[in-house]
Formats: C-alpha cells, sequence, structure tokens
C-alpha cells in the first residue's frame, strides 16, 4: 500500500513539473514587446500545441501549410490567425503594432476551437507530452 502510494505522489509530481515547465516555456515565448517576434512565438505555440496532440508538422513548414495542417486535421478556421501572424511577423511596420496583440487573440481562439474537439484523455495527454518543449 505505502509503495503504491509512493508511486503515485511521484507520478503527481512528475505530472506538475512538466505541466509547469510547459507554463514556464509559453510565458517565456511571449515575453517581448517586439512584433515580429510575437508573432513567431504565436506560431512556435500552435506548432507545440498541434505536436503534443501527435502531428508533427516540419519545422520548415509556412504558416499557410501549418494552417492547412490544423484545418485538414481539427476542422476549424486557422485563417484569421494565419493573416493576423503574418502581418505582424512580415506586415508594414506601421501596422505590426496592431498585428500582434491580433495574433495572441487568434491564437487563443484558435487554441480553444481545437482543444474543445478534444476529449478529457486527449487533453491530459496533450498536457503531459513533451513534444512541445523541443520546439
Amino acid at each position: 500500500g505505502s509503495l503504491l502510494g509512493f508511486l503515485l505522489v511521484v507520478a503527481a509530481l512528475a505530472a506538475a513539473a512538466i505541466l509547469i515547465a510547459k507554463a514556464i516555456r509559453r510565458r517565456l515565448r511571449f515575453l517581448t514587446r517586439d512584433a515580429r517576434e510575437v508573432g513567431a512565438a504565436c506560431r512556435r505555440d500552435l506548432v507545440g500545441f498541434v505536436a503534443d496532440q501527435g502531428l508533427d508538422p516540419p519545422p520548415s513548414a509556412t504558416l499557410a501549410e501549418l494552417g492547412a495542417l490544423v484545418e485538414r486535421s481539427y476542422y476549424v478556421d486557422p485563417e484569421p490567425f494565419v493573416q493576423a501572424v503574418t502581418q505582424a511577423r512580415y506586415g508594414p511596420p506601421a501596422e505590426m503594432g496592431r498585428a500582434a496583440p491580433r495574433a495572441r487573440r487568434e491564437l487563443r481562439r484558435l487554441r480553444h476551437l481545437m482543444s474543445g474537439q478534444l476529449t478529457f484523455a486527449r487533453r491530459v495527454r496533450g498536457a503531459l507530452n513533451l513534444r512541445s518543449l523541443t520546439v
């Protein structure tokens, strides 16, 4: 009984450590005011999310290719996200400042829509998957 309890505590601590590491990594991505870096962080965050769900977008995938992968896999419209991130990363400097917050909002919206399609087991498995830590 005590061995089983000990193993459960170790497993819970390991899960908590993974969740904390992922949250810190995600926060560090967005600690910038530069619109280009915010756009890049949004892209990396989406790549990490889909990688945790078992999809392997190639590192060289363009935003359009990443959007197509999300659309095929989750049946959501990634176009507002793709446009906002493209504008934040590659748009004219005068418009980049407005595009970066929009890219963050679109990322939240897209992640929310994608998460809504996952079962509880897939959400837990994705949350504990380490693939996003390598993105």
